[in-house]
């Protein structure tokens, strides 16, 4: 066991420890008794400060009484956190994959979020029926774990609403908020949504409009904290990647003042997506005034 600055796999699977022990309703001090550990070591490990390797995690799960499904799952968290990679991959499975156990944990415990969407709203400012009609067109879902997966998206954003949350800015490309998920009505909605977020005093919307000098890759997450490294998450095809590594990061970090640079800024944006939900309303209306039209005609050559 080695204690260092906290990283971030471990930060994790201290933060699942701790969550184990008290849902065996026993004491830092009842678990040290046990382990023949200082109460304080028992803490640091909960914190990640102290890295457990994978020997003294089972003797860990041993004396909380963790079954062998979740132990299995918590020894795979370790063996990652223990490599020195300064990255991580965790992909995506039925259930509540372990990707979005991640993403939940990080955003929850982050104390400034920049997110840059160039295809979808970002998850944290989804509805639930555009969640959901995204959700059922991922190859990686299945039946049963689409009404989970939708959940959980929706439950991620209680952080928006905490006290003392934390900062939050958006870079939403345009073709994001023109590309049409589930109907027109879903986009109305979800950009009235999006606009009514904007206004929270720590959220912040900036658009980014389409054009040759606005495209920055891949959608990423640079999720940052006051006591620890900053972390950026980027989504694949089935896996999720998080960085740690200050070099991998800073590239990240370098790239948010030239999407600023190009973006809208916060009147602009919240302008832009109000004028585009009004038309995403009209052709909603438009679409079922057609279609009464068409059942009225059909209904008269009957």
């Amino acid at each position: 066991m080695s204690r260092k600055r906290a990283r971030a796999g471990f930060r994790q699977l201290g933060h699942e420890l701790r969550a184990r022990r008290k849902a065996a309703r026993l004491t830092v001090a009842a678990v040290a008794d046990y382990l023949g550990w200082h109460a304080s070591t028992v803490s640091r490990v909960e914190s990640g400060h102290d890295e457990l390797d994978t020997v003294e995690l089972l003797h860990y799960l041993g004396a909380c009484g963790v079954f062998r499904k979740e132990a299995l799952d918590l020894l795979a968290l370790c063996r990652q956190a223990c490599h020195r990679l300064g990255y991580a991959v965790d992909t995506h499975g039925d259930g509540l994959a372990d990707s979005l156990c991640s993403v939940i944990y990080r955003e929850s415990t982050a104390d400034s979020l920049v997110n840059y969407q160039p295809l979808l709203i970002p998850g944290l400012l989804q509805t639930e029926e555009y969640a959901r009609s995204r959700i059922q067109r991922d190859p990686q879902r299945s039946d049963k774990n689409v009404e989970t997966r939708v959940r959980a998206r929706v439950a991620r954003q209680s952080v928006l609403h905490r006290p003392n949350p934390a900062r939050f800015t958006f870079f939403v490309h345009e073709n994001a908020l023109r590309l049409v998920v589930g109907s027109l009505a879903i986009m109305h909605e979800q950009l009235l949504q999006v606009t009514l977020l904007s206004a929270l005093p720590h959220v912040r919307l900036h658009v980014v409009p389409a054009g040759e000098d606005s495209v920055f890759g891949a959608p990423f997450v640079l999720m940052s904290y006051a006591k620890h490294d900053p972390v950026v998450s980027v989504d694949g095809q089935g896996t999720t990647l998080f960085l740690e590594d200050a070099g991998y990061v800073a590239g990240y970090r370098e790239t948010v003042p030239d999407i600023a640079a190009v973006a809208m800024n916060e009147g602009q944006s919240r302008e832009f997506v109000a004028t585009l939900a009004h038309e995403y309303d009209r052709g909603s209306t438009r679409q079922h005034g057609d279609h009464d039209l068409e059942e009225e005609q059909l209904q008269r050559r009957r």
